[in-house]
């Protein structure tokens, strides 16, 4: 790393030098995916899970198992489902011109489409005899089980809430049907939409009722993240004053990604005036990416109804056990099952998350917009 390489990064899976600990995690998490174990994970957006498990998929591949990641927000029907299930298989086998007539003794009604790009690299697309059915997905669901050798395949289903988009009872239930059988596959489920992924596996009508091993991505400790951030500035010569690491951490609610975001931007700060990092520093650093998210900021409050915007501002100031007459009162919001109703759409837009019986700004610089105007 140059001198004056920015230390940290955001918006973007990170790995070494930028990935922060999570040293159990990836000990724990890799234990569980090679011997078997079916992982649930779910926090909120943006603590990590994403660089993680990529991570994990990165060592494992070294270790020699096949692996495969999928995002569902990629994923916009079956089709496209199949085409990325079959394609990120294919990149996982050492000649794919060998692989495809495997695959074709393996897959009756499945039928790759096989180009090849301008760098050499093979583009697959699928046909079917007709819109891909459960028989069809039985084929493709089957093959990491069909194709494992000594080391089997470790497969991640990252936002995998958004199975719902597909049909997602009827999908769920093929899909299991065929997973509960593969004993040389190791399978991730992971999910930032928490109340809709924990459905999927705790409640008994659904069919990945008790898959997996369910477990949550936590903050991690503010000491951990303390040593990271004095590292990454002492490492390029930036001079970090007396809790001003700690100040970050707080400011962001100790959530990684906002934790990267402003100590990114009080390194730009801190080379752009020929300074150490200060509370004037971080200040200025602060108020620049409020100012330059407040036209995104507007857009997101702007497309609220009033009564919405209002509880959003009442939660801004107090955020623990909302639904009493006590609230509602104190801060004008008319009838409690009018507050319910705003809060479900909160949630549903992803601007707050509910832990426990608290609810908190998934953004904390937009509570920290919403409280300026």
């Amino acid at each position: 790393m140059t001198k004056r390489e920015n230390p940290f990064r955001y918006g973007i899976a990170v790995d070494d030098p930028y990935f922060a600990d999570r040293e159990q995690e990836l000990k724990d998490y890799s234990k569980w995916l090679t011997t078997g174990q079916s992982l649930v994970v779910y926090s909120p957006r943006r603590y990590g899970k994403t660089s993680l498990m990529l991570k994990i998929l990165k060592k494992l591949k070294q270790e020699g198992y096949h692996t495969v990641y999928i995002d569902f927000f990629r994923v916009t029907s079956r089709h496209r489902f199949a085409e990325l299930y079959y394609s990120e298989i294919l990149k996982q086998m050492p000649s794919w011109q060998k692989t495809i007539k495997k695959l074709y003794s393996l897959t009756k009604r499945i039928r790759p489409v096989i180009s090849v790009d301008e760098q050499g690299i093979p583009v697959v697309s699928l046909k079917f005899e007709e819109r891909p059915g459960s028989e069809e997905l039985t084929e493709l669901f089957d093959l990491p089980q069909k194709l494992s050798d000594k080391k089997g395949w470790i497969i991640v289903f990252d936002e995998f809430q958004e199975i719902n988009k597909l049909n997602g009872d009827s999908f769920e239930k093929e899909m299991r049907a065929s997973l509960i059988h593969h004993t040389n596959v190791g399978y991730a489920f992971l999910g930032s939409k928490m109340h809709m992924l924990l459905n999927m596996f705790t409640r008994e009508n659904r069919a990945f009722y008790q898959f997996g091993k369910i477990t949550e991505l936590r903050k991690l400790p503010v000491e951990i993240m303390v040593e990271y951030l004095q590292s990454g500035y002492k490492k390029t010569g930036i001079d970090i004053k007396e809790g001003i690491a700690s100040g970050i951490i707080n400011t962001c609610e100790a959530i990684p990604h906002y934790i990267q975001y402003l100590a990114s931007a009080a390194w730009e700060e801190a080379v752009e005036s020929k300074a150490g990092i200060d509370d004037i520093i971080l200040g200025k650093a602060i108020q620049k990416i409020i100012i330059n998210q407040a036209e995104y900021f507007t857009s997101q409050y702007e497309r609220l109804t009033l009564h919405q915007q209002n509880v959003l501002k009442a939660i801004s100031s107090e955020n623990e056990n909302i639904f009493n007459a006590g609230f509602t009162v104190k801060y004008n919001l008319n009838a409690i099952s009018s507050v319910q109703r705003s809060t479900e759409r909160l949630l549903a837009e992803g601007i707050l998350v509910r832990q426990q019986n608290a609810y908190f700004f998934t953004d904390p610089f937009f509570k920290m917009w919403l409280t300026a105007i």
